[in-house]
């Protein structure tokens, strides 16, 4: 029954692809008036520099949705990669360093990046843009190194209507050359601008102290945003009373299951672990954990971690609560591609606005918790340093006390 629906879902994703193809090829040439979500990306490879460019579509009408993850969560994954293939990627090499670089691709790219709305752009590419579309028949690792785009192509040339409306908010932030990056993004997710426009604005250079600004690559600057966001929450949830009873929250999409558990503690804690499994059903379990805002090092599940904190913290924020917590992930084989740490930060988000199945016992948490999933309670268990601790009645931060 797995692999058929496995099977089910590649054909569908490669029958998307095959119609988007016949659409697309019919409007594609070297110069087009097409629209932009609006959009950018920056590459990573060869670091320290970098490919930067626009995403466009030819589609003719609102393409806001193509790029836009917050409204994503509970859609298929077929959907996701339909999207993300209808964009159409320039590419023009630079360095990060924009004090070095007088380029007026950037500035134009920034101003792209501050628009509120879906935009109709020229663009001028060296070439017809073209896809290789092996990337969609390997197996991803992580939502960290999700797919990219579809076609793409070097551009000569961008051009921007006259009389954009851009958001004031983020503009403002733009013209403050003395305003520190991370004050920066917390003030601006203060006043509503979302985590998906705030990295691409970090991403293209746009805030922080003049001096210190840089391109810096798409993947990289989402989870910089997340781990700034989160850092900034967590601050807020040390003054907090602590939840007064055992918390468990669920959600389902892309066949990713999460449950979250709150545990009664004034300790910040925040544990997850990833569990991958594969057609044969063999899984690997992946943990990371950190306590009163520390971590040893440097997530081994990477970005997934900080997106999964960033959208617990604020959730403890808005309820003015403190609280251990553990986030379990399953991920099922159908999860055929990675689409981004987005998901994981919008899944939970879902989970928490849901609402709590509340407990009093530890147990009675996680046997609820572990039950929509296939992995065993034992071996969730057998993997968390949290839940030791937690079981003998101990405090969280007892043990890490004992081991600074």
């Amino acid at each position: 029954m797995q692999s058929r629906r496995t099977s089910e879902i590649k054909e569908a994703i490669m029958k998307n692809w095959i119609q988007l193809q016949k659409t697309m090829r019919e409007k594609i040439s070297e110069k087009m008036i097409v629209s932009s979500p609006p959009s950018i990306f920056i590459g990573s490879y060869s670091y320290p520099k970098v490919s930067i460019g626009p995403l466009v579509s030819t589609f003719n009408e609102d393409t806001a949705l193509f790029d836009h993850p917050e409204e994503w969560a509970g859609q298929s994954l077929e959907d996701i990669i339909k999207y993300r293939l209808s964009l159409i990627r320039g590419t023009n090499p630079t360095t990060v360093n924009i004090a070095s670089n007088n380029d007026k691709l950037i500035e134009t790219l920034q101003e792209l990046t501050m628009a509120i709305k879906s935009t109709n752009i020229e663009v001028n590419f060296a070439k017809e843009p073209i896809f290789n579309f092996d990337e969609i028949k390997k197996n991803g690792v992580t939502d960290s190194d999700s797919i990219h785009y579809g076609l793409a192509s070097k551009i000569n040339d961008l051009k921007l209507p006259s009389g954009l409306i851009v958001d004031k908010k983020i503009e403002k932030a733009y013209y403050d050359k003395d305003l520190k990056a991370i004050e920066a993004v917390t003030k601006l997710y203060n006043e509503g601008i979302e985590i998906s426009k705030l990295s691409k604005a970090l991403s293209i250079g746009m805030i922080g102290i003049q001096k210190n600004r840089r391109i810096v690559p798409t993947k990289w600057s989402i989870t910089a945003i997340d781990q700034i966001l989160s850092s900034e929450l967590i601050k807020k949830i040390k003054n907090f009373d602590s939840v007064n009873f055992y918390q468990v929250y669920n959600y389902s999409h892309l066949d990713n299951t999460y449950s979250i558990i709150l545990i009664p503690d004034k300790t910040w804690c925040f544990e997850m672990h990833e569990a991958w499994i594969d057609n044969t059903g063999n899984v690997e379990i992946e943990t990371d954990i950190e306590v009163a805002g520390r971590l040893r090092n440097y997530p081994k599940m990477g970005g997934s971690f900080f997106a999964a904190r960033v959208a617990v913290s604020e959730y403890l924020v808005q309820n003015r609560k403190s609280a251990g917590i553990m986030v379990f992930r399953e991920i099922q084989p159908q999860y055929l591609l990675p689409v981004g740490v987005w998901q994981i930060r919008e899944g939970i988000r879902k989970a928490m606005r849901k609402g709590p199945r509340v407990f009093d016992s530890l147990e009675k948490a996680l046997i609820y918790a572990c039950s929509t999933m296939s992995v065993s309670k034992k071996e969730w268990i057998s993997n968390s340093n949290l839940l030791r601790f937690v079981k003998n009645q101990r405090r969280i931060q007892d043990y890490f006390d004992k081991t600074q």
